[in-house]
């Protein structure tokens, strides 16, 4: 079955199953979500992989960005 995959496929594959459970593990570990967000989150990174982290990553920063600013200001 993996006859036909090339070392880099198969790094490939291991890099976005790594990025996957980093996501999945952020996305339950977030205080600040309801258990509806991660739910969503977990079908999204489950099902789109790709696309699923990416945005996961994105609305992540977003947050973590302003989490900074709110503290700037007071």
């Amino acid at each position: 079955m993996l006859e036909n995959f090339a070392g880099a496929h198969l790094l490939l594959i291991a890099l976005l199953l790594a990025l996957d459970v980093l996501a999945l593990v952020q996305v339950w570990r977030d205080r600040r979500r309801s258990d509806v967000v991660k739910i969503v989150w977990t079908l999204v990174i489950v099902l789109v992989p790709v696309v699923g982290v990416l945005g996961w990553a994105v609305n992540w920063l977003l947050g973590k960005a302003a989490d900074g600013l709110q503290r700037a200001d007071r």
